[in-house]
């Protein structure tokens, strides 16, 4: 889902550029982004170029076709690396893209059903019911109740949140905006007892890709009356686990010199790109001014989650006609949207996006930053503005 181009309020202000000095990152990442664009639109395309394919970097689209996830994701490959040509390895690419990006939207789908898999969909409509899922899933969700976060439980409430971020306009947002609503407030704090209880809601983990999603007869009572009938949902997580989903699927395909990036901020690497040395431009938003602040260069194939709770070309967001922001960033504690600081960045050599994400998520979706907590992530490394000051977490420890 995303939000239309008018409702992108926050504007750019002059860039400033801070370059990162190399002393203080013991990471550097391939995130390809800029060096990439300014190599696709560098490469001129003549009659033959309809034809054939050359070689290097380029971006990968999927087939029109069936329904897919493609439309969330860009894709960037360096073609003709391999034994076969660069036109072949396209093609073959492209296929198989398409495919996984068409599986990837079933699989991990909370809104509807689709023949020959069963995802959250059916998880939500089989409760107290074993539902053999598909093992991309089941890792997930075992990822999820691992990390001893609820996120996963918001279901209920995410949906409101959905209709807000689809919203034509003020008067219509403020319906399902819980900070206007005290009815709909109260409804979430409600809500929040049951999402924090695992009595009342847990997903139990069988084995096999076997769940059981359980609910109590209190909640089931209270789901009833309330018309609920999403309990679990993966919302503004989904797409972490996604591209952790199609780039497993490229590298045991033999595809490693690329990187997929979500429009709301998951870059996954399948692998190093030979003599390649990307950026990943780092923004901050103070009110609703959003302005450039670093340029971070990177050589190493990391994984990166890039929480903001600000739009910036996609992701699930309402802007109100003053500049204020609702983002998809919930606390489990009260329902309510909310963000420790504008932005934060967090990436690893060796923690996949679902991992990072289940890491760092508690600390940024919190009235306050808990800096040391940051600092001590086990293999994650992190930066974040303070004002006009970019941070690093390299430099705590």
């Amino acid at each position: 889902m995303k939000r239309s181009a008018s409702n992108d309020r926050p504007t750019w202000e002059r860039i400033t550029r801070i370059e990162l000095p190399t002393g203080q990152v013991k990471l550097r990442v391939v995130v390809l982004i800029l060096l990439i664009l300014i190599a696709v639109i560098s490469m001129g395309y003549g009659v033959n170029a309809l034809l054939t394919t050359e070689p290097g970097i380029q971006e990968i689209t999927v087939l029109s076709g069936e329904m897919n996830c493609g439309d969330e994701f860009t894709f960037y490959y360096d073609l003709g690396g391999g034994d076969i040509s660069a036109t072949e390895e396209q093609k073959a690419l492209r296929t198989l893209y398409s495919q996984t990006a068409t599986d990837a939207l079933r699989l991990f789908s909370a809104d509807a059903a689709f023949e020959g898999c069963q995802n959250l969909w059916d998880i939500n409509h089989r409760v107290n019911e074993a539902v053999v899922v598909s093992g991309a899933l089941y890792e997930a969700l075992s990822l999820l109740e691992n990390s001893g976060t609820r996120y996963h439980y918001l279901g209920p409430v995410y949906e409101i949140y959905q209709a807000l971020f689809l919203s034509s306009d003020d008067s219509e947002a403020a319906e399902y905006d819980p900070y206007l609503n005290e009815e709909l407030k109260s409804f979430f704090a409600e809500t929040a007892v049951f999402v924090n209880d695992p009595e009342a809601v847990e997903l139990e983990l069988l084995g096999e890709n076997t769940v059981r999603l359980q609910v109590s007869e209190d909640y089931l009572r209270f789901a009833e009356e309330n018309g609920i009938t999403r309990f679990v949902d993966l919302f503004w997580m989904k797409n972490a686990f996604i591209a952790d989903y199609m780039a497993e699927i490229l590298i045991e395909a033999g595809y490693t010199r690329g990187t997929l990036m979500s429009v709301d901020g998951f870059i996954r690497s399948l692998g190093e790109v030979p003599g390649a040395e990307f950026t990943f431009t780092l923004s901050h938003r103070e009110g609703n001014i959003i302005s450039e602040m670093a340029v971070l260069p990177f050589s190493q194939a990391v994984n990166m989650v890039y929480l903001h709770d600000y739009p910036l070309g996609g992701g699930n967001y309402y802007v109100r006609e003053d500049g204020t922001i609702r983002s998809p960033f919930v606390d489990t504690a009260d329902g309510l949207c909310k963000s420790a600081l504008p932005e934060l960045a967090a990436w690893s050599a060796s923690r996949s996006c679902g991992e990072i994400l289940l890491e760092i998520a508690p600390l940024y979706i919190a009235d306050t930053l808990d800096e040391k907590a940051l600092a001590s992530l086990d293999g994650i490394e992190a930066c974040y503005c303070e004002g006009q000051t970019v941070r690093y977490t390299a430099e705590e420890r």
